[in-house]
């Protein structure tokens, strides 16, 4: 099993793939958009995390994205808009790991709800 499908199984991401990350989210969600700026195909994996009390408890959405050269990714996030802390990991061909850090989310207050990254050639991610 590699790390991909270990991470699936032990935390039951969903998936999912659209357009542009500047969007109004629709369901009452948060759209998370992964711009790739490198030469080389990325995976990304982000966790976003609530308020409670527990690592476990306050897990609130997982998702891994793949994103090619020049492209990018977009997963809706089935979670309330509020504040999170965001964990992120940056693997380079899906196997070298370049970038791992968190960033905080809070909506803006303008109906807005998403969240955007940019992978850099310098092999670290920077928020949009």
């Amino acid at each position: 099993m590699n790390r991909r499908q270990a991470m699936a199984t032990a935390v039951g991401f969903s998936i999912g793939l659209a357009g542009c990350g500047e969007s109004q989210s629709g369901d009452g969600g948060v759209s998370l958009t992964v711009f790739n700026q490198a030469d080389a195909p990325y995976t990304v994996e982000c966790e976003f995390f609530g308020d409670d009390d527990t690592e476990g408890a306050a897990r609130a959405y997982s998702t891994t994205l793949d994103i090619e050269p020049d492209g990018q990714a977009t997963s809706q996030a089935d979670i309330e808009p509020g504040r999170y802390l965001v964990r992120y990991a940056a693997y380079e061909d899906n196997a070298v790991l370049t970038d791992q850090d968190h960033v905080h989310y809070i909506p803006a207050g303008d109906g807005v709800a998403s969240l955007s990254f940019d992978i850099q050639e310098t092999d670290e991610l920077t928020r949009r």
